[in-house]
């Protein structure tokens, strides 16, 4: 059965997009903004954020290499759950802190950490009990773990080194995708398992058809409205319209307009990421609608986020043109790379 994107996938999509960012940004603006920071004593030590940036890239390599060989040889369930477990569980335990944080300001650290444990624990039982809910589930942990990360890299090393660690994983998603060649069987598995690792949207549509074949049987059985049944057998082909976008989509854009608010308390440059990160999420879709193959996100998310940055960092800081010009040449090298892939892509499928 032919899969599309449609518009209204499109519109959901985005939507949810947005929303994550920018809930993610109100929370630390009470909570976690640079005056309370520095009036609190909550900066991580040197050492110890060097320590967090080093077990956090050991970290994700680990997981890099665990992934490849458990994609290639297990064939089990109980990996990809234990995965989603762990990660419900830390992203949303700071997704709780945060938002009981807000509500509750003078409370105090042992009481806050553990009633947002009880809270995520709770939503871990809930989604192995009934499998529901995937898409608000992966926002709430998409954007506590993009407040963890960007408050301990952002406050500890500054946003150079913030901006730098979204670039890595902008070329880690690529290599993941075209050179590695296991993120997009990491994606189908997810989705076929309900995983609580990716947002998406998904209807089926009937497109008209000029031909005079007929459908398949066996295909007009997976059909279970019978209104779009009937047509499909006389008059139209039914399509399924769907998209997804995993958690790292949703949480490295916010984990950098995060950190930048959190580092120099200015919500244009914040605002002005978020709007990027959507701009480059518009474009991904049109790639995705125009070649029809398995794209990654981050990467033209980081080339849109860095121009619109570039763009930010003359406005409001135009007397130091040094980040100015390294954001706007990552964009232009990350698009470049960008088109030149897939303008290989489109070649090899020619060929085809």
């Amino acid at each position: 059965m032919e899969r599309k994107i449609g518009t209204r996938q499109i519109i959901f999509i985005l939507s949810l997009f947005l929303l994550a960012q920018f809930i993610g940004l109100l929370l630390v603006i009470p909570s976690y903004s640079p005056s309370y920071s520095y009036a609190n004593n909550t900066i991580p030590q040197q050492g110890s954020s060097i320590s967090f940036f080093f077990w956090f890239i050991i970290d994700i390599i680990i997981i890099i290499l665990v992934l490849m060989l458990v994609l290639r040889y297990y064939k089990g369930n109980m990996f990809f759950r234990l995965l989603e477990a762990y990660i419900i569980i830390f992203g949303s335990f700071f997704f709780f802190m945060t938002l009981i944080n807000d509500i509750l300001p003078n409370i105090a650290i042992f009481p806050l950490s553990a009633i947002a444990l009880l809270i995520s624990l709770a939503l871990l039982a809930y989604k192995i009990r009934f499998n529901k809910m995937r898409n608000l589930i992966t926002l709430i942990t998409s954007i506590g773990a993009g407040i963890f990360i960007g408050a301990n890299i952002g406050i500890g090393f500054g946003f150079l080194t913030l901006y730098l660690l979204i670039a890595l994983f902008a070329v880690y998603d690529y290599l993941a995708v075209f050179v590695l060649k296991f993120m997009i069987p990491f994606a189908q598995e997810a989705s076929k398992r309900n995983l609580a690792f990716m947002i998406g949207s998904s209807d089926l549509e009937l497109t008209p058809s000029k031909s005079k074949k007929k459908i398949k049987k066996e295909d007009l059985q997976k059909i279970s409205n019978p209104e779009i049944r009937y047509m499909a057998e006389r008059s139209g082909t039914p399509s399924i319209s769907a998209i997804m976008l995993g958690n790292g989509d949703i949480m490295l854009p916010m984990t950098l307009a995060v950190g930048s608010y959190m580092i120099s308390g200015n919500l244009f440059t914040s605002m002005m990421i978020i709007t990027g990160a959507g701009t480059g999420l518009l474009f991904t879709i049109f790639l995705l609608r125009k070649y029809k193959i398995g794209l990654p996100a981050i990467p033209p998310l980081f080339a849109f986020m860095s121009a619109f940055l570039s763009l930010a960092f003359i406005i409001s800081k135009p007397s130091t043109p040094s980040l100015s010009i390294l954001t706007g040449a990552a964009a232009l090298i990350s698009l470049l790379v960008i088109f030149a892939t897939l303008r290989k892509i489109g070649r090899k499928k020619f060929e085809e």
